[in-house]
């Protein structure tokens, strides 16, 4: 999924390495520490690390990051890339620095990381050229990988670290729980951590310890950086509303949601009404058989919603804590097995809704793709073929080559028979079978009236053809129809060689319309007409960069409703709002699209932010003021639920036509 790019070294860092230089030893001559330390060539970026001697237990850290004052934040991963490990990043505040403790689950600004705390020791300071940070760590060199299973830092030997930075200013450099903007440099190295280790580490600490001082962060104090808990506020019971509202009306206010953070704009005879506050990145959604909603919560885990008949949530816990969870929620059929996706893996619980519990986790597919682009896998089990999982994967970069071969289990669509699950799971590449490949990230996919399967695809960024940059208007995001997934499709629908049209004005002397396939090089050997042939092309398509990440049928299967996510590759940004697209069934008994697949009018604006293009999407932080929809749910009164998943301040919300 194209998600915000804060950070997006989150990825990038995933596949670059940048010099394979050895770290150095050296010692402070203030704190008397002795450093096992790398300097970056790039920014002149100094790293420092000191540890224990002991360090076959689990064992703190000190870290020590000096680096130019046009060096705006810098940023450490514990773990070599910037997705599941502790990442520290720091900034300079005046005359001393911040310490900011962060994780990273995939694009976007990393999250608040309560699972490593920070002291600040002398050292820690700045003036007219340089910044320095110096600081213990309890939690950084352990962690919840991405496997969900524990993670440990080995310092007897060498180890790859990764550095990222800024160049334009954090939002508040005084609050340890500051969004900062997209970085500008990233590399990789290999540090010595043997040479870290010393008998001094204990005593290193105690006598450098600074006294707390003033700081605006309401979280912890600047020599306590912990995670800021508003960026990961814990769930807390709520009552009913107020104002009660029946038989599927959208309540005026629900108490205890809060106040909308942001502004929207609604189409004519729509409601919404803000249903709960304090989420951390919700994604997905799925009603339970005792009409509980279930939440996949990125980097937290899967939470229980109670509703009440009136649409509002009348209290709320944590079901699964588990930080590798992202996107990917659904139940078995029956009701009885719950399923969730991390980057890599399928979960499976026994799960009984009247209590609201899970029973032990088990694996049920495996050896998905760890890093790339887009980290979230879907998952769909529809109640006419209870035995087959639905699993989108998406491509591993914007060109990801290899992908137009359906046997790398990227960009593709697959389907796994539950009933024959082996012991330790299916092997995602060569387990299951083809529900179509070549969709760069089909990250929303839903059945129609026919138990036909339906997906939205984001497609590529930075586009240009023929030496025109074309990105802006192209190419465009899709529809596609998937079909009958009790029967493979072997289909290609054109990634990463094949793109659709959205402005058909940027491909001059061609006869190109909207949605037709095109080549960003054609060649004697394969032009725009050899798409025709060769791929499947969209049912319909929508406007480049708005990134449907969730679509969902209404009851009668004459609407469908996308999420578009927001832009962060086009200026002015687009997306950032719920779509309404109308389809039909046909006198074949087909469900398609109202409008043509060359329209560029066929869907209408539901729930949209004020002015899209205050919606930066490469931050700095809350989008710079917008809500940013991302999973749908209808209950059984015909309601929409959609959450925003707008970094600190996420939401979910009911919608519906009155």
């Amino acid at each position: 999924m194209r998600s915000v790019q804060l950070l997006s070294c989150a990825v990038a860092l995933a596949s670059h390495v940048s010099g394979q230089a050895v770290s150095k030893a050296s010692c402070d001559s203030v704190t008397k520490i002795c450093f096992s330390s790398y300097t970056a060539p790039e920014n002149n970026m100094t790293f420092g690390i000191a540890l224990p001697m002991n360090v076959t237990d689990l064992y703190d850290a000190i870290i020590s990051i000096t680096a130019p004052l046009s060096v705006t934040w810098a940023g450490f991963a514990w773990g070599g890339t910037m997705v599941f490990n502790p990442l520290t990043a720091a900034w300079a505040n005046g005359k001393t620095s911040v310490a900011s403790s962060r994780f990273a689950f995939g694009l976007g600004l990393p999250q608040g990381y309560d699972g490593a705390t920070y002291t600040l020791l002398k050292g820690t300071t700045a003036n007219s050229t340089h910044w320095t940070m110096v600081a213990k760590c309890d939690g950084c060199t352990s962690w919840q990988g991405s496997d969900g299973n524990l993670a440990v830092l080995n310092a007897t030997g060498t180890t790859q670290f990764a550095w990222a930075q800024g160049d334009t200013a954090v939002q508040d450099p005084s609050n340890n729980a500051s969004a900062f903007n997209v970085h500008k440099a990233y590399g990789k190295w290999i540090h010595d951590l043997n040479a870290a280790r010393s008998p001094n580490f204990n005593t290193w600490v105690s006598s450098n310890v600074l006294a707390p001082v003033a700081t605006s962060s309401v979280t912890a104090p600047s020599t306590t950086s912990k995670a800021a808990t508003t960026l990961s506020t814990s769930l807390v019971p709520t009552t009913k509303p107020s104002t009660p509202a029946q038989n599927g009306a959208i309540p005026a206010s629900c108490s205890g949601a809060g106040a909308a953070v942001f502004q929207s704009v609604l189409a004519s005879g729509w409601k919404a009404t803000k249903v709960l506050g304090g989420l951390t990145s919700p994604r997905s959604l799925v009603w339970d058989s005792a009409g509980n909603m279930l939440m996949v919560q990125s980097g937290k885990g899967i939470s229980i919603h109670t509703m009440g008949t009136d649409g509002c949530v009348a209290s709320t816990k944590m079901l699964v804590s588990l930080n590798s969870l992202n996107h990917g929620l659904t139940l078995s059929a029956d009701g009885k097995t719950l399923y969730a996706s991390s980057m890599t893996t399928v979960f499976a619980w026994p799960y009984t809704a009247s209590s609201g519990t899970v029973g032990t986790r088990t694996t049920v597919v495996n050896g998905m793709y760890n890093g790339g682009a887009h980290t979230t896998r879907t998952l769909l089990i529809g109640a006419h073929a209870p035995n087959l999982l639905v699993v989108s994967h998406g491509s591993n970069d914007n060109w990801d080559y290899a992908a137009g071969n359906p046997k790398t289990g990227r960009a593709i669509v697959k389907v796994f028979d539950l009933s024959a699950v082996p012991s330790s799971g299916y092997n995602y590449v060569s387990g299951g079978y083809v529900m179509g490949y070549g969709m760069r990230n089909e990250v929303g996919i839903t059945f129609d009236g026919n138990n036909m399967l339906w997906g939205v695809e984001n497609s590529g960024d930075n586009f240009a053809r023929g030496g025109k940059d074309i990105h802006q208007n192209n190419p465009a995001e899709k529809l596609n129809f998937i079909g009958d997934i009790t029967k493979p499709n072997n289909n290609w629908y054109g990634y990463p060689t094949c793109f659709a049209v959205w402005q058909a004005s940027d491909f001059s002397g061609t006869s190109l319309q909207v949605g037709d396939h095109f080549v960003i090089a054609p060649n004697s050997t394969f032009k725009d007409d050899s798409c025709k042939s060769v791929t499947t092309t969209p049912s319909l398509v929508f406007m480049a960069h708005s990134a449907p990440i969730d679509s969902k049928f209404d009851s009668t299967y004459s609407n469908l409703y996308v999420t578009f996510h927001g832009s962060w590759n086009r200026n002015p940004t687009t997306g950032f709002k719920l779509v309404e697209v109308p389809f039909q069934k046909g006198t074949d008994g087909q469900y398609k699209p109202v409008a043509p697949p060359t329209s560029n009018t066929g869907y209408t604006d539901v729930m949209t932010n004020p002015d899209v293009t205050k919606c930066a999407g490469n931050g700095p932080s809350f989008s710079s003021g917008c809500f940013r929809p991302a999973g749908l749910l209808f209950d059984s009164a015909g309601r929409l639920y959609m959450t925003s998943d707008t970094t600190s301040q996420a939401e979910l919300w009911v919608l519906g036509k009155q």
